[in-house]
């Protein structure tokens, strides 16, 4: 048999949100078990009954072959924007499967509706049966099941449910990075639900028994059909999703729905949703090709991820709050320096979204905690809405921290509450050029997107005060953090002065919008005096170097560039972003150009922004091809790494982050 191709470094099978994130980190479904999108093993198997064997198609199968579990044989593997489908051969039966994640971005309900379903088709046994079984570890992380699991089976007219959760249920009880929900309610569904026991499980692969005892304490939840073609449920109920600075909000579908009427609208409405799914498979295809064959897997790669690294709510006037999770990073809730990379998807299809993730740092922003006259970096860590906590002090928080338990486990003071006076920060650990000009390009670019300047109206008076701070330091930046300094802070950045240059441009744009057409001219020309001064600097190399202070022997990406050109704000001659892209072709490795001069390793998302610059299709595709090849050939196996080193592709730091969002640049152009 042909070996399956990879397509991927691990495949989403269902994704929806931070904590209801699972993954196949290898070609062959049942060659290991699920993994959380950190890494931790969920135990979840699937198994086909045809002509009197059990076989085994999702999961480790080893670890039923004492009770006569065969390995069914996998023939093919095929990824699409929102799916990822695998073909076994099963003794005589033939099976096809469809893990469906319903992501629809231009679908606000179907992207919070908490239900992800896997379709079916059985051929060439029509008394085959398929089953589908979840261990109790699902509902918690690993450690945290000292009180126990406790669930039922639900009858929803025409399809059962089986559901678990912690006997004790703990809601926000846990804010940390590489760690999921310890509250909530899972929920297994298909023609008909169990609750049983190992026992139970072993009884019926080798025999059929289905008398659950359902006695023993290493239990699971399982769902079985009969029919030759149909869907399994797997959904995820919360009940609580986010602290909103002291109001804990449900997820957007939640707040007028219940999980009960969301298993229900999937069981069903699958097959329409498939159909609007399809369609958008469809026209994603047509928008890649002008971009080369290389571009649509990547496409594939980011779309679900960064989807799945947001929680969708709603605030308590009913706008829409889009959280992103800061996935192995820090674990940060709604960083801006996260959410400014992954904006390109969603300005293509849904600017609302954007402005979802603007808002807990707007909000946060005037708050009197937040006394400083530059941008914060987050609203708090997932999923507490709690005020900026990168950065604090640590002279003020050491006795604070003291008193929060150690680990993962905890959760932060709600720093929002605090008066002016408390000065709660350390300026030395603040992004300050860097979050102000983000949020100004993010504003604009909706903007361009939506015609609508009210939202911009609404918080201008943050923008003035951003924008005099981008003025003042923007060109020649002090050494601060950025998100560009994992080799190490600098001074004098030119990509981060590139970025405050277009923030100004921006923010010029927009007062021209409002009326405000003498202050737009005097902005524009402050912008276009720092892009002459930075393509005055150029001009004496060969490309620009990584900062004022350096010479071309240096360089770094200057991704800061694209949304010049696809804003079209025009400061940037094309003769300049074509010197560039001819400078990161020559210094690629076999994964793509290093961020700058000082380390092998680089960031996915950046390589598709710098490869925006170009009009050349030859220098663009080129570009493209070195991420194919990471997706294709790195030795790391995580959900795609926007930070890996480019001479072997081995991942180093940061899986499942929303940032991939940015790989859809190109689709701005």
């Amino acid at each position: 048999m042909k070996p399956i191709e990879r397509i991927l470094p691990a495949y989403p099978l269902f994704v929806k949100d931070p904590n209801f994130s699972l993954w196949c980190t290898a070609e062959a479904l049942n060659g290991s078990n699920v993994q959380s999108w950190w890494g931790e093993e969920k135990k979840i198997y699937g198994f086909l009954k045809s002509g009197g064997e059990t076989y085994c198609f999702l999961g480790r199968s080893e670890d039923f072959a004492c009770c006569g579990v065969k390995s069914a044989e996998q023939v093919s593997l095929t990824v699409t924007a929102f799916t990822t489908e695998y073909g076994f051969q099963a003794g005589k039966a033939r099976l096809k499967l469809r893990f469906v994640s319903p992501l629809l971005p231009t679908d606000l309900e179907m992207i919070s509706q908490p239900v992800c379903y896997l379709a079916y088709e059985i051929e060439g046994d029509p008394h085959a049966e398929i089953s589908l079984f979840c261990n109790r570890g699902l509902a918690y992380n690993d450690g945290a099941s000292e009180n126990g699991v406790r669930g039922g089976v639900a009858e929803l007219g025409g399809f059962e449910s089986a559901f678990m959760g912690l006997k004790r249920q703990r809601f926000l009880s846990n804010n940390g990075d590489g760690i999921g929900a310890d509250w909530g309610y899972w929920y297994l569904a298909g023609e008909k639900a169990y609750i049983l026991d190992e026992t139970d499980l072993a009884a019926y692969l080798a025999g059929g028994l289905k008398a659950f005892a359902n006695a023993g304490e290493e239990r699971y939840i399982g769902a079985m059909n009969g029919s030759k073609e149909g869907v399994f449920l797997l959904g995820y109920d919360d009940i609580v999703s986010i602290d909103y600075f002291g109001d804990f909000r449900k997820g957007y579908y939640l707040q007028s729905h219940t999980i009960v009427d969301a298993l229900q609208a999937v069981w069903t409405g699958y097959g329409e949703i498939d159909r609007k799914l399809f369609r958008f498979d469809g026209e994603l295809k047509e928008k890649a090709k002008p971009f080369g064959s290389d571009y649509l897997p990547v496409l594939y790669a980011s779309l679900r991820q960064s989807i799945s690294s947001h929680k969708l709510v709603k605030d308590g006037e009913g706008n829409v709050l889009y959280l992103s999770k800061e996935c192995d990073s820090n674990g940060c809730i709604a960083t801006v320096d996260v959410s400014y990379p992954s904006i390109p998807l969603f300005l293509v299809y849904n600017p609302e979204l954007v402005k979802g993730m603007m808002r807990p740092i707007l909000k946060f922003a005037k708050m009197p905690v937040w006394n400083y006259d530059f941008a914060p970096h987050d609203a708090g860590t997932y999923p507490h809405c709690c005020g900026n906590v990168y950065g604090l002090s640590s002279e003020k928080n050491k006795y604070m921290g003291n008193l929060l338990k150690e680990g993962n486990t905890e959760t932060w003071f709600p720093f929002y509450l605090l008066p002016e006076s408390f000065s709660a920060y350390d300026l030395k650990y603040q992004m300050p050029v860097e979050e102000c000009a983000n949020l100004l390009v993010m504003w604009f670019a909706c903007y361009r997107q939506d015609g609508d300047l009210s939202f911009f109206r609404e918080y201008f008076s943050l923008a003035e005060k951003w924008v005099e701070y981008l003025v003042k330091f923007g060109l020649k930046p002090e050494n601060q953090l950025c998100t560009d300094d994992f080799a190490g802070h600098l001074k004098n950045n030119l990509n981060l002065s590139i970025k405050a240059t277009v923030g100004i441009a921006c923010y010029a744009e927009l007062l021209k919008e409002m009326g405000k057409q003498a202050e737009g001219k005097k902005y524009r020309k402050i912008a276009e005096e720092f892009a002459a001064e930075i393509v005055a600097f150029g001009k004496r190399y060969s490309h620009l170097p990584i900062s004022w202070d350096e010479d071309d022997e240096t360089f770094s990406l200057k991704y800061n560039l694209a949304f010049d050109k696809i804003l079209q704000l025009g400061l940037f001659p094309q003769e300049l972003l074509e010197r560039e892209v001819d400078c990161y072709l020559e210094k690629a490795d076999r994964f793509g150009t290093p961020l700058d001069h000082r380390e092998r390793y680089t960031k996915s998302d950046w390589l598709v922004w710098v490869a925006s610059l170009t009009d050349d299709t030859v220098k663009r595709e080129k570009m493209l091809s070195y991420l194919n090849k990471y997706l294709k050939e790195s030795p790391t196996r995580v959900p795609f790494s926007d930070w890996y080193r480019t001479d072997k592709g081995e991942f180093i730091h940061f899986r499942a982050r929303t940032v991939q969002g940015g790989c859809f640049m190109l689709l701005m152009k």
